[in-house]
């Protein structure tokens, strides 16, 4: 019987129309996902125009995250009801993927904001610093022997956040107790901690104080950084001011926009007691 070809369009012609390439209708069709509706003994291949709308099927549900084996099986087992589960699926995989998203732009906004105000401080100069109360998401370093403890404190400390989910848009810290930098003792940190908007359940939350802190930023690397704790408590002492228990270290200048830890640019804090 002949075919009428003048509803169908060639391999060639049909990948022009949906904007893939031959190669594309190949694979699609060696799969077993997406086949010409003709198939002649000479090898010619000849798509319906109406096979269009099913092309655009699968384009749709590869937008959705859907991999081809996924949306072979889905198509070989399609029903209205699956369609409303698999779309439900996707709306929640989004969701998650637009929170994560927008944490990831709030990280940068702050990188941005911390950054900027560095460049803005008189960066010699110990201040008086107003803060909010904040939640932070602690875990326990290490004793400070090396280098590899505070890699191994710092990772524990990203694998806990992972395990809560929370992407935050601030760096990681460190807490250090004031009797410890009075000693001289400025790497036995007390903990690693994130800033949260809220308490996940079950999880280790230090509460930050609101008040009046005494910052400094420290601009000479990590081997140094026993100096600006000096000058702090110097500075304390100096003008009778009674500090509470904690430092908190702030890194503000990172590995993302200068090399090695030497280059590092430190914000250290202090809430002074009233």
């Amino acid at each position: 019987m002949k075919i009428n070809l003048s509803n169908y369009l060639t391999t060639g012609e049909f990948a022009a129309l949906v904007g893939v390439t031959k190669h594309t209708l190949f694979h699609y069709d060696s799969i077993g996902i997406f086949s010409p509706e003709i198939k002649k003994e000479n090898d010619y291949r000849y798509y319906h125009i109406f096979q269009v709308e099913t092309f655009y099927v699968i384009t749709s549900l590869k937008e959705l995250g859907m991999s081809l084996k996924e949306i072979k099986v889905y198509l070989d087992t399609r029903t209205p009801e699956r369609f409303i589960t698999l779309l439900e699926k996707q709306q929640e995989d989004i969701d998650q993927q637009l929170e994560h998203l927008l944490a990831m732009k709030q990280l940068i906004s702050n990188k941005i904001k911390v950054t900027k105000d560095f460049y803005k401080a008189d960066i010699t100069a110990l201040t008086h610093k107003n803060y909010p109360e904040e939640l932070l998401l602690v875990t326990t370093a290490l004793p400070s022997s090396d280098d590899r403890s505070f890699s191994e404190s710092f990772s524990n400390h990203m694998k806990y956040c992972n395990t809560f989910g929370i992407t935050s848009p601030y760096a990681v810290g460190q807490i250090l107790d004031r009797k410890n930098a009075e000693l001289g003792d400025c790497f036995s940190y007390h903990y690693y901690y994130t800033t949260i908007k809220s308490s996940p359940p079950g999880a280790n939350i230090f509460e930050k104080k609101a008040g009046t802190y005494l910052t400094a930023y420290h601009t000479q690397g990590y081997d140094t950084i026993d100096e600006t704790y000096k000058r702090i408590l110097h500075y304390a002492k100096e003008n009778k001011l009674m500090l509470d228990n904690y430092f908190f270290e702030e890194v503000i200048i990172d590995e993302l926009s200068v090399k090695g830890y030497q280059n590092f640019i430190v914000l250290l804090s202090i809430r002074i007691q009233t």
